[in-house]
Parts: structure tokens; sequence; C-alpha cells
């Protein structure tokens, strides 16, 4: 039997994730496709989720993603990595990429993946809708099928030409609702009994550019507020270690692998820009969204962007459902007035409230799916 002859084998199917969050969800994919196609071979880059999950990881990068601004510095590296995973793209030959997120590098890879003659399902869609529309046109030339997350984008995209499915948001697979009763607001605001909860990112970058200003914003709440307690939130111990380094501080309060317990217990949240926005809205936690960034560099790119708004809350709010400071050059005293003044005003507390919750409730999907399921299936029937 040759090895290289997709009609003699069971398929192999290459997942590829290149940070925290898209392991998050290639994991569950992966687990997933597990249960539907379990004699397929589940190989590809990833994280230590991913492995976990059952998937044959040739290679963590998980760690090294960065955002725009620190990717343009680490150019060299990543010219480097994306010949390597090209490489190991041509030496497996899958029957199939599952490109998750990351479009920057999984473009690429798509590429290398349509050459070997290989068909490509993104799950999670590169937003074109957001930023750089033009891309569209990449996408219908590099898919075969795209998964969307969030309910406008099938529209967005089949109007395109682009085939696509609404499969619902991966993080509501394994999201909790709010238990009940939900923090005391009144109290926390009448007594200044608060819980913050601090969210610095999980990049390396985000942890060095904003861990000392949310430490120097929890320094203004308590000031404010002595009794509040104010916690951040790391992925890992390592995490942990970079948060206290990178803030010069080894007095403060830091959970690690517990944000949502964190965000269950909390009054208000200060979080740096990302799919753990969700998270915190997920919870009903009134906050601040927060994202450092170069004002040139910001300037350069702002004609790309094609929404009022940069946080995923907002956007799928369709308005300011909360402020957001995007771009943010790091003035501690801007970031921390601001909080101070929502945290005072409890009748936004109480509205961003209601509304964050009707926005995450939309998101769920029905009993017995979710989305990872939607997406295994979706890839079974592209195999069979």
């Amino acid at each position: 039997m040759d090895p290289t002859d997709r009609s003699t084998r069971e398929p192999t199917i290459f997942l590829s994730a290149a940070e925290a969050s898209g392991d998050e969800h290639a994991s569950h994919l992966a687990a997933a496709l597990r249960r539907r196609l379990p004699q397929a071979r589940l190989v590809g880059v990833g994280g230590p989720k991913t492995a976990a999950a059952g998937c044959e990881v040739l290679l963590d990068i998980t760690e090294q993603s960065s955002m725009v601004g620190a990717a343009f510095k680490r150019l060299p590296y990543y010219i480097r990595l994306v010949k390597r995973l090209k490489a190991l793209v041509r030496e497996v030959r899958p029957d199939l990429l599952v490109p998750t997120d990351s479009p920057a590098l999984n473009w690429h890879l798509c590429r290398a993946a349509k050459d070997c003659g290989a068909r490509v399902f993104h799950y999670i869609a590169p937003q074109v809708w957001a930023w750089a529309p033009w891309r569209v046109k990449r996408l219908r030339r590099l898919s075969d099928f795209v998964a969307c997350i969030l309910p406008f984008e099938e529209r967005y995209l089949r109007d395109r030409g682009v085939p696509a499915c609404y499969v619902g948001h991966p993080l509501f697979d394994t999201l909790s609702t709010p238990g009940e009763p939900m923090p005391d607001l009144v109290e926390a605001w009448a007594e200044g009994s608060w819980r913050v909860a601090l969210l610095p990112g999980s990049r390396t970058a985000e942890l060095r550019n904003h861990s000392r200003a949310l430490a120097q914003t929890a320094d203004a709440i308590r000031h404010r507020w002595p009794a509040a307690r104010c916690v951040f939130t790391a992925r890992t111990e390592a995490a942990a270690q970079a948060i206290r380094r990178h803030s010069g501080r080894s007095d403060l309060e830091i959970v690690v692998g517990q944000t949502r317990q964190t965000l269950e217990q909390s009054h208000f949240a200060v979080a740096v820009s990302g799919t753990v926005t969700l998270e915190v809205a997920n919870y009903g936690v009134p906050m601040l969204i927060v994202y450092r960034e170069s004002p040139l560099l910001y300037r350069l790119v702002k004609p790309m962007f094609r929404t009022p708004y940069l946080s995923l809350v907002n956007i799928l709010g369709g308005r300011c459902v909360v402020p957001e400071l995007m771009p943010w050059s790091g003035s501690v005293k801007r970031l921390a007035n601001l909080a101070v003044e929502l945290m005072n005003d409890l009748g936004w507390l109480y509205e961003t409230r209601q509304a964050l919750l009707d926005l995450t409730a939309k998101l769920r999907p029905p009993p017995g799916q979710t989305a990872s399921g939607n997406a295994a299936e979706l890839i079974a029937r592209m195999l069979s």
C-alpha cells in the first residue's frame, strides 16, 4: 500500500493553531473529530491542549504568537517559521487542512495544502469583514469551506462567493451560564467591597505591554476603595511569572487557570482586547477594554478597518456597549481614571451587565449542539 495514495488510507487531517486561543478551539475540534472520525489521523501544529485532545502535534508555536506591531519586529523569525510549516504540510500531504484563526500565518499553509491537492476547511473565519476586506478574494481562492463562529459572517461570506456555514462560537461549548445570585453591584458600589478582574492578555507581548499599567490601575482602585480586591488572571504559571516580572511587583494577587471562576465572582473587569472579552461578557461583568499599540502604527493601518469599533464585544453589539481604549499609548492616568469613573456609575454598571448578558445569549448553540461538533460533522461530510 502506498502511504501517499489518498484513496488507500484513512483520511489525514492537518490542524493548524498558532496561538493560545486557537489551541483551545482546535483542541475541542480535535476531540469532536476523534468521536466522529475515530480512524482519521490528526496531525499538525498547535499547543498542549490540541496535543492532549489526540492530535499529533509536530510543532508548538502558540507561545510565540503576537499581534501586528510585535509581529513586524520579528519578521525574520516568521519568514523562517512559514518555510518550516509549509515543509511540514508538504511532508504530511494531508487530505484536509483545518486552519484555526491566525490568517496571516495560515494563508501560507493553505497555499501549500492546495499545491499538495488537499482541501481547506477554515475553522473560525478570518475577519475579512473587519479590516482589509480585499482578503475575501484570497479566502475564496484558498478555501473549500469556512465554518463561521459569528452569526453575521455566513451571509457576508456567501454573498461574496465563499462557501460558509455558521456553526456557533466554540467559546460557548464550555462556558457555563452565570450562576445565581450574581455579584451584588449595589453592595460593591455602596461599601467599596469590589472584586475586580484584571486580564492582561495571553501573548508574551501583551503581558509585557499591559501588566505594569493594570497593576497601577489596581492601585488607583484600591486608593479610592481600600476594601477592593483586584485579581490578575493568568493562563499558566509562566504567564503569572511574566506578570510579576513586567509589573515589577511581587505583591500582586494572581490566579492561574481560573479565569472563569474569577469572572463569576467579579463586579468589574479591565481586559486586554481579545476573545477573553466574550468570557467577561458571558458572566455579565461590566468592563473596560484596552490594547496598547503604537499610535503611528495605528494611523498606518486605520484605513484598512471597516468597523467603527475594534473590540469584539462592541462589534457584536453594533454599538459602544463598553468603553474601549484602542489604540492606547500606555497612559496609566487615563486608564485608571476611566476605570474609577465607570465603577462610580451604578446605572451604567447595571445597564452594561444586562447588555452583555443579552449579547452572549444569542451566541449559545441550541441544546445538544456544540460549535466543534457541528464543524466536525461538516468535515466528515467533506471527506465522505
